[in-house]
């Protein structure tokens, strides 16, 4: 009966141990996701507040930039780093996703 016991003791704890590697890897992939998706966003956010809105504002200081100013808003920055940020979020929950099922597999 001991051989049993311990037979059964080092079977659950090397399974605890498996399910708490694959748990610290889903989490590590999450967390990594999470950054990347901050890190563009803020990356995206200052290039078009930094680079695209100067540019816009002098393009509108034009005779045809009024026309121009009526498709893009000063805001117009700002509208495309969410909707890159959607886009962004997108293919990280897909390579998530996947990466979640690689490792599940093994």
């Amino acid at each position: 009966m001991p051989l049993f016991a311990a037979f059964f003791g080092a079977l659950f704890s090397s399974l605890g141990v498996f399910l708490a590697k694959l748990f610290a890897a889903k989490l590590a992939i999450r967390i990594a996701g999470v950054a990347v998706l901050v890190a563009l966003a803020s990356g995206l956010v200052t290039a078009f507040n930094g680079w695209i809105v100067p540019l816009l504002s002098l393009l509108f200081n034009t005779q045809y930039g009024q026309f121009l100013g009526l498709a893009f808003p000063p805001v117009a920055g700002t509208v495309m780093t969410t909707y890159m940020t959607a886009v962004l979020a997108v293919a990280t929950y897909k390579l998530q996703a996947h990466a979640v099922t690689v490792t599940a597999n093994l």
